[in-house]
């Protein structure tokens, strides 16, 4: 993702990345979906036959929640390793990018 791009969009829009093939998964078998707003960094890892875990990054309060609850430091550096796995173990041309409307800007 470019952050150049993401920085010229207007307000109240998110991006979604995601593998374009839905059977495709990362070396360890999991799948990651990585989105952004201006206000919040989301990172969703599913890993088979284990219920998934959402990570939350608030960029204004610089808090982090997991799977709805208050995270910690640790928490934080998982979220950064999973992007970091996720991008290394992918091509660009192997993920989608969808650009969201979200409330308030329709």
């Amino acid at each position: 993702m470019r952050s150049k791009e993401f920085l010229s969009q207007p307000k109240n829009k998110a991006k979604i990345v995601q593998f374009a093939d839905e059977s495709k998964t990362l070396p360890d078998g999991s799948k990651i979906i990585y989105a952004e707003s201006d206000d919040k960094i989301v990172l969703y890892q599913k890993i088979p036959f284990e219920a998934g875990v959402t990570f939350v990054y608030d960029r204004h309060t610089g808090k982090i929640f997991v799977n709805g609850k208050e995270g910690t430091n640790q928490d934080k550096r998982k979220m950064i390793s999973l992007g970091s796995y996720l991008l290394t173990h992918t091509d660009e041309n192997e993920l989608v990018t969808l650009n969201v409307q979200t409330k308030g800007d329709r």
